[in-house]
């Protein structure tokens, strides 16, 4: 039976008067009335010790029920009821992966087909080390160790109008970095979050921006996706979750990255290529950017080794 020909019969047999502006109080009423029955056989499960294989009938019949009650609530609210469960079920294969979850080679590689040179590398190692400022604050300076493969053996070399393309293996890239905040903390290493970006979604502005490694063989998308606007807003994106990470145990563990995150995410992605990625790799990679820099914070610095084809960021007190 489809839910809409379901929707229809039991629309046959309610007693409930459709139309009007209270018509959905009274269903929702027996929504909540049915999903107390069905707590109710549990609680005698949990209290009596009853025998809930036996007990199928009636939990049955409490579902039953309670997918009646639905049904009469998307039709008092002119819903259908088909419509809802389709678009259930892509939100929730949007926001939790399959049990067998996609291969890496079946997600998007926003860089393939590009020249070799505009490719983040498949396995990046960042050292990341502390030195105190005059001002006493604690910086943060970052060395790349080994980018493989290297698209650049001897070293970035130069562009129209002065400017430089790729990077140096072996030397420090970027500026000092400080907390930027009264508050002492980890957001010195914030750069984790970015290398967690480009590790878990193959997606950083910054990243790209740091390795020199922008597509600007594509006009439009050195402009649109590698450009100063993308770039503003992966930084404004770190900066507003390191914000939310405060009420949400830091991010630590993936189901700390709750539905509200997800959206500013997405918010924050409208319009560029990443925000085609499901909500469960945003998920993923949050948490294991975050996890790398509180690792790196509670260290004093580090090695971060992002992992492309793997889809992952991990954490090394030394290399091996």
């Amino acid at each position: 039976m489809e839910f809409n020909e379901y929707q229809r019969a039991a629309r046959e047999t309610s007693q409930l008067g459709f139309g009007g502006p209270h018509s959905a109080v009274a269903p929702m009423l027996g929504l909540a009335s049915e999903t107390g029955a069905i707590l109710n056989v549990y609680k005698k499960y949990l209290r009596d010790g009853i025998d809930l294989v036996a007990n199928r009938e009636s939990l049955r019949e409490e579902l039953g029920d309670l997918l009646w009650y639905v049904a009469a609530v998307a039709t008092a609210c002119n819903l259908d009821l088909e419509e809802i469960a389709v678009a259930n079920l892509r939100r929730t294969r949007d926001r939790y992966p399959r049990q067998h979850e996609p291969q890496s080679d079946e997600l998007p590689a926003f860089d393939a087909g590009y020249p070799r040179h505009e490719q983040f590398p498949r396995r990046v190692v960042v050292a990341f080390a502390e030195r105190p400022l005059p001002s006493g604050r604690a910086s943060t300076v970052r060395t790349l160790v080994s980018a493989e493969p290297n698209a650049f053996p001897e070293g970035p070399f130069s562009l129209e109008g002065g400017k430089l393309a790729g990077f140096q293996v072996g030397t420090e890239f970027g500026d000092l970095l400080t907390d930027n905040s009264r508050r002492v903390d980890a957001y010195r290493f914030h750069d984790a979050i970015h290398m967690g970006f480009m590790a878990v979604l193959g997606w950083s502005p910054t990243m790209r921006a740091l390795l020199g490694i922008k597509r600007r063989s594509a006009p439009e998308t050195d402009e649109c996706e590698d450009g100063a606007r993308a770039i503003f807003a992966e930084e404004g994106l770190a900066a507003v979750l390191s914000r939310l990470a405060t009420r949400r145990t830091a991010f630590l563990s993936e189901t700390s990255v709750d539905g509200e995150v997800i959206e500013v995410a997405k918010a924050a992605a409208m319009d560029l290529e990443v925000e085609t990625l499901p909500a469960w790799l945003w998920r993923r990679a949050v948490c294991q950017g975050f996890r790398a820099m509180h690792q790196l914070g509670d260290n004093g610095g580090g090695y971060l080794v992002a992992d492309l084809d793997g889809r992952a960021l991990s954490y090394h007190k030394v290399l091996a």
